[in-house]
């Protein structure tokens, strides 16, 4: 998918009719919630350490982690998903992930939010 055909998804389909930073947040949290379906393998990106995690691992992806509702906006909003990898459990930046092997929708939604957080 182009990079302006995605721009204009999100606009239309993620972002349609926010007026401020918590709707769009919450527009955003919608989509990630409807679109995510787990478990799903992804590999780790970024400059980015938790744990034993680093860049290029492989690992499973179990869940979406909810940011708190009372101070979600664009740009403090971070959606999370739970990664379980050697029998721990780590909550990761959804931005650091690659997909490797989902669904497609899965696969759209999370190229979709890294593409949102590195233009925007």
């Amino acid at each position: 998918m182009s990079d302006i055909s995605r721009k204009d998804r999100i606009e239309d389909e993620i972002i349609v009719d926010c007026y401020d930073e918590y709707e769009m947040a919450m527009g955003w949290l919608c989509y990630l919630n409807d679109n995510l379906t787990f478990p799903f393998e992804a590999s780790i990106i970024g400059d980015i350490r938790i744990g034993s995690l680093q860049e290029g691992d492989s690992v499973n992806v179990t869940e979406f982690i909810n940011s708190d509702k009372n101070d979600v906006s664009v740009y403090n909003f971070i959606a999370t998903v739970g990664i379980e990898k050697d029998g721990h459990i780590y909550d990761i930046p959804l931005v650091n992930l690659k997909s490797v092997d989902c669904e497609n929708d899965t696969f759209n939604a999370i190229e979709d939010w890294r593409y949102w957080c590195e233009e925007f």
